[in-house]
């Protein structure tokens, strides 16, 4: 059952991971009291959608991508948290005592500059989308349709099965580090190809994006947990497909 996987998922997890987690989340409510408008995680939405490039420069300026910054890093360590158990676990059996810190380190340094180097385009994105659409639920629409064709492709499903794949990892000396700074990076590209797009839809929803933030990351979770279920719009049609087609 989905459910008893993610309370197993969710139980499993390592304290330090759950700790970050709830600091990230804790983060992102104060952040949002501390905002003005909710909208685009808090940020200046535009008022008049569908204003076309004049809107977007306007938005651009309003909205630089420091500014973003420090949602982003809370939206990262709240919901990407969970996700790190496997390769993190992997690091720490595969790694010296005295080096372990060390390594640790390397490895979510890389993750995180992945992540930060994608953030940029999904702002860009996002923004346009808010300022080309005639309505905000239309760019919101837009970006779940997009999540949603990205989620049932089969290109998507392997990236997520590269996300479980195992590094080569030495133990002494510069290889050592110099394999978990790439291990890093590799986690992070797949982690952001199979689940990057999932990011946009949450910064368009408005006042509701903390509670959609939250079930993007329980149902990522879960996918990380089970890689072999199958996307959404298969499950939903699985029932409706001839018993030898299923």
């Amino acid at each position: 059952m989905p459910v008893k996987t993610l309370v197993a998922a969710l139980r499993d997890l390592p304290w330090p991971l759950r700790c970050a987690s709830l600091l990230g989340w804790l983060g992102l409510i104060a952040l949002e009291r501390q905002l003005a408008a909710p909208g685009y995680c808090g940020v200046w939405v535009p008022s008049r959608p569908g204003g076309g490039w004049e809107a977007l420069l306007g938005a651009l300026w309003l909205n630089p991508p420091t500014l973003l910054l420090p949602s982003w890093l809370l939206m990262l360590l709240a919901m990407m948290s969970p996700l790190l158990a496997d390769p993190l676990r992997l690091l720490w059996l595969r790694s010296l005592a005295r080096k372990r810190a060390q390594i640790l380190a390397l490895f979510l340094g890389g993750y995180a500059l992945v992540w930060l180097a994608a953030g940029l385009p999904l702002h860009l994105l996002g923004l346009a989308l808010l300022t080309f659409s005639p309505a905000p639920w239309l760019a919101f629409a837009a970006a779940c349709a997009a999540a949603w064709l990205w989620q049932t492709s089969s290109l998507r499903r392997h990236c997520l099965q590269a996300c479980h794949r195992q590094a080569r990892l030495p133990a002494f000396g510069w290889p050592a580090a110099t394999a978990a700074l790439r291990y890093g990076f590799a986690a992070g590209g797949w982690c952001v190809a199979s689940c990057g797009i999932w990011m946009l839809p949450p910064l368009l929803a408005g006042p509701g994006h903390l509670p959609l933030m939250a079930a993007v990351g329980l149902w990522l979770l879960l996918e990380r947990r089970r890689p072999d279920i199958p996307p959404p719009a298969q499950a939903l049609a699985a029932p409706l497909l001839p018993a030898g087609r299923r």
